[in-house]
């Protein structure tokens, strides 16, 4: 008779924040090793046709798993799916997985893992993760038509029950068109990251997800209790019942996060003094609108374009595909803005491999504004679109990366010829607000001059920590030196909000510091008003601010403002708030915490590829 199995812990990269409890559900990775087997002659042909009736078959599937992923979590990751089938009618990679079949007289199985080895070494390759990260996406193919190959059935989820903690080295997009998502509560994978099309769906669901977890799976068996910790990265295999206790409250909470709570997201968020603040939501993926709207979002803060570039399976999205969805946004959150962020990547995002890719410090090279201004043609693609949408509602167009005015006239004036070529061509005036994204060091220091050129100023936290703090925030060796709290930062947060009053430009802060309930105290004591961040914090930050006077806060904010460590402004925040409010913030004061009292290891606020502001 066995006892009860050993707790096991687990580090990883969190890429979906939240934390939960489940039941293990292991899969198997599928990784096969196909061996080559010579075929004579005469086989060749019936090879070629077992090998297109394996893409077919394939084909098929992909089509109908689109279909079950628009129906689950939204069409924009249908793109994910059509990336795929593209990869299944390349007429050159099959050519070439045809032709390696003849020429090496090799069986099917052999022919398609040669040709994909030679196209994941070349994602991989890549310096940029969210590139590197595609290998993966060859690899779903791959065991997609190996499983048709051999006349077998892709798993069977219909027999497991709920509370499932997907345990697998990887799982891909088309993989959660297959299972009942009401069943699965987190996943914990040894693959991925935070670019992965696999954790941008995780987030977009809620389920709190750790990924890039070395040699995790072999000590993993169905059916183990599992804890997910999205926050802090950790995975812990059959917890002690300790931990489970000492948990069970953020666990509940996390749940609460799933689902938007009924009736108090309706009513605006105003101090106990009778000031205002307007909450808003960031998104990436058009389908987060529903949950925006359900929690009572005044306007989406800060709509993030890139995920149209990057998930679409044939290129570029044309201005008419940007059109749709910018038009559905502005549709649904009406009478309330929508603020659309102009394409904030770098050149080694889109075109790897050209002249204008060779940078070997993308974060400080062609990228944001500066980009789209090289790059004309796609700018007015985009700005045409965004005016177009704005026929129906009403829309911010910001420019990312602003470091100098200059930028925001040349990007002005595209607006403007843009403008006058829609009002010619369908004898209709299109206006939007202009807005530029402060989160350049110059942008800070410039700032009267920069907001005298726009109507709101929109804060980036985490780029402009990063910038200021000089610190690669994807780098673990000093990771523990990006502090969104940092004495140098709550400077510039007080500059800001002190030229945006005086001048009467509204500023806006982006990152997701604000939806901290410690941090938002601060944030409101310093003058900010506007707040944007993930949809499902709202509730909480909407209880912080009605349970709050301005004074107090802005006591709170002139004492954080004299200090000179970032210890000194946790220890402060953390006394000061946890008077004011009559909130459980046991979470929130780890969340900032961690990365300044801790051993260094961990970073409270989890950095994030540079397209989350």
């Amino acid at each position: 008779m066995t006892g009860p199995k050993s707790e096991i812990l687990f580090h990883g990269c969190g890429v979906a924040s939240g934390i939960t409890l489940g039941t293990a559900v292991k899969l198997d990775s599928h990784q096969r090793v196909e061996l080559k087997t010579s075929l004579v002659p005469d086989q060749l042909e019936s090879e070629v046709n077992r090998f297109r009736a394996a893409v077919e078959a394939s084909r098929r599937q992909m089509a109908e798993l689109k279909v079950s992923l628009e129906e689950k979590v939204g069409k924009e990751h249908a793109f994910v799916i059509d990336a795929h089938i593209l990869m299944l009618e390349d007429r050159s990679l099959l050519a070439e997985i045809e032709g390696i079949i003849r020429s090496e007289c090799a069986n099917s199985e052999w022919a398609v893992r040669k040709a994909a080895a030679t196209i994941q070494q070349a994602y991989q390759s890549l310096e940029d993760e969210y590139f590197r990260e595609r290998a993966s996406d060859i690899e779903y193919v791959v065991e997609r038509i190996l499983i048709n190959l051999a006349g077998s059935e892709p798993f069977d989820w219909d027999h497991l029950a709920g509370d499932l903690v997907i345990v697998a080295h990887d799982f891909s997009p088309s993989s959660f068109a297959a299972v009942d998502l009401e069943r699965i509560r987190g996943l914990a994978l040894e693959s991925g990251g935070r670019s992965s099309h696999s954790a941008i769906i995780a987030r977009s669901l809620c389920l709190p997800s750790v990924m890039q977890i070395p040699d995790f799976v072999h000590f993993v068996s169905t059916g183990d209790a599992i804890l997910v910790n999205g926050d802090e990265g950790e995975v812990v295999v059959n917890p002690r019942e300790e931990r489970v206790a000492e948990c069970r409250a953020r666990i509940e909470e996390s749940g609460m996060r799933a689902l938007p709570g009924p009736g108090g997201a309706a009513l605006p968020a105003a101090t106990r003094d009778g000031a205002t603040v307007s909450l808003r939501a960031n998104t990436e993926l058009p389908h987060e609108v529903r949950v925006a709207t359900a929690c009572g979002a005044e306007g989406i803060g800060l709509f993030r374009s890139e995920f149209l570039f990057f998930a679409h399976s044939t290129g570029f999205p044309s201005s008419e595909d940007q059109y749709l969805t910018y038009r559905m946004l502005v549709e649904a959150m009406a009478p309330h803005p929508v603020a659309i962020r102009t394409l904030d990547t770098g050149a080694e995002q889109i075109w790897t491999g050209s002249d204008l890719s060779g940078c070997a410090n993308p974060s400080m090279g062609l990228r944001g504004i500066r980009l789209s201004l090289r790059t004309r043609d796609l700018f007015r693609a985009q700005v045409e679109a965004i005016l177009r949408a704005a026929q129906f509602g009403s829309v911010e167009m910001i420019f990312p990366m602003v470091s100098t005015v200059e930028e925001i006239w040349r990007a002005k004036e595209v607006v403007r010829e843009v403008g006058r070529s829609l009002s010619a061509r369908d004898g209709a005036a299109v206006d939007v607000s202009i807005g530029a994204m402060i989160e350049v060091p110059a942008a800070v220091l410039m700032l009267e001059s920069i907001a005298r050129e726009v109507d709101v100023l929109c804060v980036g936290t985490n780029d402009l920590t990063q910038y200021l703090m000089a610190v690669d925030r994807d780098n673990p060796e000093v990771a523990n030196l990006f502090q969104p709290l940092h004495p140098s930062i709550v400077q510039c947060l007080q500059r800001i909000a002190e030229v945006s009053n005086t001048l009467g430009r509204p500023a806006r802060i982006c990152g997701e510091i604000s939806a901290n309930p410690l941090v938002a105290v601060l944030l409101v004591g310093m003058g900010f008003r506007q707040l944007s961040m993930n949809p499902r914090s709202m509730a909480i930050i909407r209880k912080t601010v009605s349970s709050i006077r301005v004074d107090a806060a802005e006591r709170l904010a002139e004492r954080i403002l004299r200090l000179s460590t970032t210890q000194e402004i946790v220890e402060c925040m953390v006394a000061e708030v946890s008077r004011i409010l009559p909130l459980d913030l046991g979470q929130y004061v780890r969340e900032i915490t961690n990365p300044v009292l801790g051993d260094g290891s961990a970073t409270g606020f989890t950095p994030g590829r540079r397209v989350h502001a």
